[in-house]
């Protein structure tokens, strides 16, 4: 998924069409960055529950140049989870009440991308 294409998603969130809302394009490359940089520690943790080594694991958080670039975090957890995030920020100066929803959305989504890591139980000496 590009940045374009999130762009696009969250902007029918907010139940417009980009025509509407041009105004916001300069900001969301900014706010696509903030978020591979928010969410670093979810696409870690996919990366091992998927086998990764860590090797794979991102030290620091990539950052699009341009809206044409992919977002480079698995495929489903950008397409499930951040539309919603780039909405929140886009609309966080002008709508509190639908910032608070889209923000609680994008943090339960994140959450669910989130898995634990499982280690063997150890059992304790006495």
């Amino acid at each position: 998924m590009t940045g374009k294409q999130l762009y696009e998603q969250a902007v029918v969130l907010l139940g417009m069409e980009t025509e509407q809302v041009v105004y916001l394009e300069p900001l969301v490359l900014g706010c696509i960055n903030q978020m591979l940089n928010d969410r670093l520690y979810e696409q870690n943790a996919l990366q091992r529950a998927q086998g990764g080594d860590v090797q794979h694991m991102l030290a620091t958080a990539p950052a699009l140049e341009s809206l044409e670039d992919e977002v480079p975090y698995e495929e489903m957890f950008v397409r499930e989870c951040f539309p919603y995030g780039l909405a929140a920020l886009l609309v966080a100066e002008d709508d509190r009440t639908m910032f608070n929803w889209l923000m609680s959305e994008y943090e339960r989504r994140a959450a669910y991308y989130a898995p634990c890591t499982l280690t063997d139980m150890q059992e304790m000496e006495e």
